[in-house]
């Protein structure tokens, strides 16, 4: 009986989709870019929901899963950004000012089907995860419009890297940090409205590094395209390591640090104390495989302060992040 209902659901589905018009298939070219909403049936129509995630004031980590059957227009293009729309309630532009947030991060990569979501988003993500974006993120005053239902998608985030897609279900991963400011709840799809759980599903936690999260509503997305200009996921225009924050901090005594290998590498990880001296190393030149890698540090034999951790790679420094130790 599950399997009969979401093949029902995926029919009905796919007749909705080809239902519509030509410019509201939610895959439109342009000379250089092209765009494509999900799910590609709210192209044109506004979504059952809301969520407050993407542009909320507070820390986020949030999963989207998306099935491969309703990606076929991307494959063989390349994934250059992402962006959100408002609400059809919406009366004002978002934001009224700038805003900023500090750590804006975007992860893609092949995902379990959106029926096997779980709720531990490490059991999400199949292969290594790309890194596509990183670091602040402004948002200009009045770059979501209002008015309309649906409204108007809000201008591009741009990725730094672009993502190869090549097929399969996909998994997109935002991390951010959270602003000073007012929220913006944007336009989503319910966890009860059909082709949920099968076709879309969505996870959530309210901190930047967050490792197990909760159901949430699928946010629309636009996700901005392009030809093929690279061969495969390995050209990088950013670095190919990251050191995220630590999680929780300030922490007592147990913290979670984690990095990203988007290659094979030698790998180091030292904790030091403010007067640069350092007190602990917690991996030493090991070799390690592409992926994100979690290390569980206890500093119950520190004093309370801020320490700083730093990650090596090949024998060069990658990044240095300060925690913060309360007992």
């Amino acid at each position: 009986m599950k399997y009969f209902i979401h093949s029902l659901l995926f029919v009905t589905f796919l007749f909705l989709n080809s239902s519509l018009h030509s410019e509201n298939t939610g895959y439109t070219n342009d000379a250089n870019s092209a765009y494509y909403v999900v799910p590609p049936n709210y192209a044109g129509t506004q979504g059952t929901a809301s969520f407050l995630g993407p542009l909320s004031n507070a820390q986020r980590t949030y999963q989207f899963l998306i099935r491969d059957s309703i990606l076929t227009g991307l494959v063989g293009q390349q994934i250059t950004g992402i962006t959100y729309r408002l609400l059809a309630s919406a009366v004002t532009n978002w934001p009224t000012a700038d805003v900023t947030f500090s750590n804006y991060d975007i992860y893609l990569s092949g995902s379990v089907a959106p029926e096997n979501r779980s709720l531990t988003f490490s059991q999400n993500v199949v292969g290594v995860q790309k890194r596509v974006r990183f670091g602040s993120l402004t948002v200009t005053a009045g770059s979501f419009p209002s008015g309309g239902s649906p409204t108007t998608f809000g201008s591009e985030i741009a990725f730094d890297s672009a993502y190869v897609y090549n097929g399969g279900h996909l998994l997109v991963e935002l991390r951010h940090t959270g602003f000073t400011g007012t929220s913006a709840s944007v336009d989503a799809i319910s966890t009860s409205t059909g082709g949920y759980g099968f076709l879309i599903s969505a996870c959530w936690t309210g901190n930047y590094a967050g490792t197990l999260g909760s159901q949430g509503n699928f946010c629309v997305i636009r996700l901005t395209s392009s030809p093929l200009t690279a061969i495969g996921n390995e050209t990088e225009t950013v670095n190919s390591f990251s050191l995220r924050q630590n999680y929780p901090n300030p922490f007592n005594p147990v913290t979670n640090i984690s990095f990203e290998l988007q290659k094979p590498a030698q790998v180091t990880l030292k904790i030091y104390n403010v007067s640069g001296a350092e007190v602990e190393r917690l991996i030493n030149n090991e070799s390690m495989q592409a992926g994100t890698r979690s290390v569980i540090y206890s500093g119950d034999k520190l004093s309370s302060g801020i320490y700083f951790y730093s990650l090596f790679v090949n024998g060069q420094k990658v990044d240095t992040k300060k925690m913060m130790l309360v007992k």
